[in-house]
This record gives C-alpha cells, structure tokens and sequence, in this order.
C-alpha cells in the first residue's frame, strides 16, 4: 500500500505552506506522561497540510514519509516527498509532535528491485546510512524507518541478506551517534512464515528496534477477485492473529509493532452477497471516505459484520442514473473497512501479546473524526495519577512495607540525613529525620509486621545499618565493604536479609543475614554502571537488576539450584531500576528511559516489553507491593526534587 499510494501521489502538484530550505524554530523533545505502548503514524508528504488536526499526545512516533533514495545512496530532491521535506509544514509538525513528547523520524523508502539491490549490496549503502544521518541532524529528528518493498524476484538473490547487512550498519551508526534513536523497518504480514522472501525476520530481530507490519491489503491474497476484509483479525491465509504469532517466533514482542489500515476498499461486485466476486475494484478509500459513502444516501444501503475477519463491511445499489452518491454504475457495490470497534480489537491483540505497539497508515486519513483517535486513547493510554508526597530529596527514594496499611518510604535529605515519612492505610504522616551521614540512596525492606531494615553508604563508603522493631529505632550499625554505590536489600522470609551493592571492581557483591548472624561479602560479578535492586517473590528466591555499561537492563537470580548467569532484558536505561513481586512468579522492574519518562516491564512466566508510564524524573524510583496487593507502588523524584507517587497494575 505504501508504494502504490507513493505512485498516485508522485505526480500530485502540491502546495505546502511556506518553504524554507532549512527548519527554523525546531524545539526539544519533551516527555509524554500518556501512553504505555509504541503508537507510530505514517505522516506522509501528501497529507503533511492537516498535521495541525493531528493529536501528537497520542503518539510516540511520527513517521515523515519520505524521502525516495537512488541508486546511488542519495536523495531525489524532486517531487512531494523533498517539497515537504524542505518545508515549514515539517518543521511545525516536528516542534508540535516533540512539544507532546512524541519522537519524528524520517522514512527513507525504494520500492524498485535493482534499486534496492544496488543499495544493499554495493558501496551506495554505506553512502546512503551517510546521507541518512546527515538527514536526520538536519531536522533534529530522532531515528530512521526504512520502507524497501522489493518484490523478492529471483533476479536479485543477494537482497535478502543484504538487506539484514545494511539494517545492521545503519543500526550500528544510528545509535553511535543518538543511543535513544529508533531504527525500524517495514515488514510485510507474512514475512516471518518463511525465510525466502526479501527480509529474513530472525536475522533482522537483533539490529532493529522495530518492525512496522503493514498487516493490511490481505484481502487481495486471501480472495484474488472477490471483495473482503482488508486487514482480518481472523481467518484465511494472512490474518493479524496468525501474523503476530508467526513473528513472535522470530522477534521479541518488545520489537513488534502491528500496522493496522485507516482505510477500507470499495469493489463494484457481481450480487452484492459477502465475499461476492469482483466486476472491478477494489478502490481504496481512506476512512474519511468511509464515512462520506455511509452517510451520502446509497441505494438500499445495508451494514453488516464479518464475523471471521472482525470488522464492519456495507453493501448497495448504484443505479446507472440519479445515484445520490454518483458513483452511477448499475450495479452493487460493497465495501469492506476498519472502524473505531475493528481497530479496539487489534490493539486488544496487541495488548494481549504484550507487543511493542501498534502503527496507523496513515495520518489525515480520518480527517474530520475523532473516533479512531478516541479509540487509541481507550487501548494505550494510563489514567493512573500521580501525588506529590513533598520534600526534598537528595536521593532516590527507598520503600519497604508490612502489610496493605502499611508502607515506610526513606530519602536523603538536604543534611545527607535520612528522612521518613510512613503511609499508615489512610494518609502519608510527613517527613522526619532519623539522622545520619549518608552518601547514597537508602535501602529498606520489611521482612515482617513491626520490623524495618534500612542500609545506606555511609561517609566511609561502608555498609551502614539501622533497623526498627516493636521497642523503636535501634542505632547505626557498620558492616564494611567498599561501596561504590548505594545498597539495595530484600528479605525472603522473617530473620532473613540479602543486600546488594557495587564493588570498586563494579561488579556486584552480596552480604546475607540468617541465624548465623551476618556472612562476609561474595562477589557476583558483573560490570555494572548503577545501583543494583533486588526483590523476593518466595522462599529461597533472589532476583537483582542493574544498568551493564551498555546502558541494558541485566538481571540474575538465585534460586534453589544456586545463582545463575547474567541476562540481558535490553532497554535504554538513564537511571538504576526498582524492582517489586505481588505474587509468586511474577516480578516488575521499572527504570528511567533516555526521555526521564519512567517504564515498567513485567515477568509473567516470560518477559514482556517496556510500557511507558510518563512523567519527567531524576535518579532511580523505588517500587514495592503490599502483601495481598494487585498494584505497585512507584515512587519517584519529581523536577520539584520532592518525591511523588503512583500505583500501577502489577504483571
């Protein structure tokens, strides 16, 4: 679709308002506290005059479509794709989609064989990844989706691996100079069934960011000939439930974003039945269209369901004179499209898969209507508030809890104190000091009612100790090491105590408390760049986190049969993260992305992807879940350097 609506559009004489040969005003990306999941919109060159209508706080990304690439690895700098390019309609799109948070990137597409293949595979891809960033800095954008649609001809053996070749270096150059950048590809539905067409999914899975599946246009593979449903849910050959399953074969969901249509097909057909064979047709019609032929007056009009593809399709009379939508054809016509109910389905689909996101083709195709923008709002979107608890801390939090009324939160205060402030079920009693030298974030956990256990680095870069019971706050207590960090603590049961901490090696060490009394430290390796977290969900089970050199996401856990390795869960981490169990078997980690937004990924019987929750924060929050709880309570250190708070769902 993106090609064929590329050539009807290749010739358009378009107007864009005010050109200018470079951007002016181009303003920095801010923080979107909205949604929880990818939402990428094509925005491309022909629709670029109604980016004011566009909601930006309801995308993560816009995708400018685009600029054509030679043979050469350059640019055409003719036709409407460099016309917006250089226009101030892109440059307002940019500041108003980065005012919202939202990221821009820049489509760099070809969709001829031996073009592609003289990009992939001889010296014009180097020049091309060249020319893309310089593109890229130009507008302060923030990454690069490639839309190569080759046709996969036995002419051109080699583009299958060379595309995997060129994703890879233009990957690899991408993030050397913006480490936050995206870098995403445009796959087609059934491209991971197999491994003989252009793109070879499980070779492209590790380079990429993402993958846009332009998961619409079945129909004309499922039914050559008959009139159908554009993009079904279920289904025949290629369906959205089929094709996500057969990539998460190949991909992490973390790196799959589904592509759902914003237009429909209009057939003239044989007898107007379902799935009636095709006279001529089908005619894509955008979604604003859709509406138009809904409501214009057609000739015994009937809407009706597909109960197997999930999405509406309405059938008519076009008499050959008089038709009061002047189509005038003498015979039925039907058309088949996605409506705010269809898409809700889809983005259940995604939600249920825990995938990156979703992605529309195309922007301005619902001009005039709200309800697809509404329906976005429903399936991706947090309502949870967040409440400032006040302060000023000069630390991450640290929280433990004993029960559901029960919640203890710590900071470094102003005099590297540490400070309280408790949640008794009803409201937050307010800071007070407890006083010490502190020089890092406090740790604390709570292995039963009426016990707290709290550590700090002290002045000496030792472990520090204070712990209250049923007789009050018991004094300070040193027990050694050489901390290059603050420490972080979990319990798996009553009398017991594990805490964690940063060697000057960088690698991570643990102490433990049993009846025993308290075990010297063992190093676990590692070279991390953070403070470490840690939670139990059971007995005999440890799960720790940190930020690798690679600013990932690493965890390693203990369980019974003793530790094990490191694992790689990926992420872009500008903070340490925290880490919280409300059940067995179930573990929620959360960190500060690139944009000071917080994110949560959830372990469930395997990981899911990191969903954005928002907001603009500093060091790393805390995170704890109240025994018989369905929520997790973040915590986190706001631009007002006081501490706010938020519950959110627990994986």
């Amino acid at each position: 679709m993106h090609a064929l609506e590329d050539a009807t559009h290749a010739s358009d004489r378009i107007s864009f308002a005010g050109s200018t040969a470079m951007p002016i005003a181009l303003v920095p990306r801010a923080a979107s506290a909205q949604l929880r999941r990818e939402v990428l919109g094509f925005a491309p060159y022909w629709n670029l005059n109604h980016y004011a209508e566009w909601n930006y706080s309801l995308m993560s990304t816009v995708a400018y479509f685009g600029l054509t690439v030679n043979t050469d690895g350059t640019f055409a700098t003719q036709g409407g794709g460099w016309d917006g390019w250089n226009s101030s309609d892109l440059t307002n799109m940019i500041n108003r989609a980065h005012a919202a948070g939202a990221r821009v990137v820049l489509v760099i597409k070809d969709f001829q064989d031996n073009s592609i293949n003289q990009i992939v595979t001889t010296a014009a891809g180097p020049n091309l990844i060249s020319q893309t960033l310089m593109a890229v800095a130009s507008k302060n954008m923030d990454g690069v989706n490639v839309d190569f649609e080759g046709s996969g001809s036995s002419l051109f053996p080699d583009i299958p691996n060379g595309i995997t070749s060129f994703m890879t270096q233009l990957s690899s150059a991408m993030h050397a100079r913006w480490p936050q950048s995206e870098v995403s590809i445009d796959t087609y539905a059934g491209a991971a069934s197999w491994d003989g067409g252009i793109f070879k999914i499980g070779d492209l899975a590790p380079v990429v960011d993402a993958f846009f599946i332009m998961a619409y246009d079945s129909v004309f593979s499922n039914m050559p000939g008959q009139a159908g449903p554009n993009s079904p849910l279920n289904g025949w050959t290629f369906n959205d439930t089929v094709d996500v399953a057969q990539y998460l074969t190949k991909a992490p969901a973390s790196k799959i974003i589904l592509g759902v249509p914003y237009y429909g097909y209009k057939w003239r057909t044989v007898d107007g039945s379902p799935y009636s064979s095709a006279v001529s047709g089908g005619v894509a019609e955008s979604y604003s269209g859709v509406l138009n032929d809904l409501s214009c007056g057609h000739v015994a009009m009937t809407n009706s369901w597909d109960g197997t593809g999930q999405s509406p399709w309405a059938s008519w009379w076009s008499p050959a004179v008089n038709d009061p939508c002047g189509d005038n054809l003498r015979s039925p016509e039907e058309l088949y499209y996605d409506n705010a109910t269809s898409l809700g389905l889809k983005y259940d689909l995604v939600n249920a898969n825990n995938l990156r996101g979703t992605g529309m083709w195309a922007l301005g195709y619902d001009t005039g209507s709200n309800d697809l923008w509404n329906e976005l709002a429903v399936k991706f979107t947090t309502t949870t508030p967040w409440y400032s608890l006040g302060g000023v801390a000069t630390s991450s939090p640290g929280v433990s809890s004993w029960g559901t009324t029960r919640t203890d939160l710590f900071v470094r205060g102003t005099n590297n104190g540490l400070w309280q402030n408790t949640y008794n079920g009803t409201s937050w009693n307010g800071w007070g000091s407890l006083g010490g030298g502190l020089t890092s974030a406090p740790a604390a956990v709570s292995w039963g009612a009426n016990r707290i256990d709290t550590f700090v680095r002290g002045t000496d870069n030792a472990l520090w100790h204070v712990w209250y019971d049923t007789t009050g706050w018991h004094g300070w207590e040193r027990l050694g090491g050489s901390l290059i960090t603050g420490p972080e603590v979990a319990s798996w049961g009553p009398g017991r105590l594990d805490v964690f901490a940063i060697g000057t090696d960088h690698g991570l060490w643990h102490k433990w408390w049993d009846a025993k009394g308290w075990s010297g430290w063992e190093s676990l390796g590692g070279v991390l760049t953070s403070d470490p977290a840690t939670v139990s969900w059971g007995s005999n089970r440890l799960d720790v986190f940190a930020r690798g050199t690679d600013n990932a996401l690493w965890h390693k856990w203990w369980d019974t049969a003793g530790w094990h390795s490191w694992e790689r869960l990926g992420g872009y981490l500008i903070s340490g993260a925290a880490a919280a169990s409300c059940a067995s078997g179930h573990l929620d980690v959360f960190a500060l992305g690139g944009d000071g937004a917080a994110y949560q990924m959830g372990y469930a019987g395997s990981w899911g992807a990191w969903q954005r929750l928002g907001g603009q924060w500093s060091f790393d929050p805390a995170a704890v879940c109240p025994s018989a709880a369905a929520a997790v309570n973040l915590f986190a250190r706001g631009p007002d350097n006081g501490v706010w708070w938020t519950a959110v769902p627990a994986s």
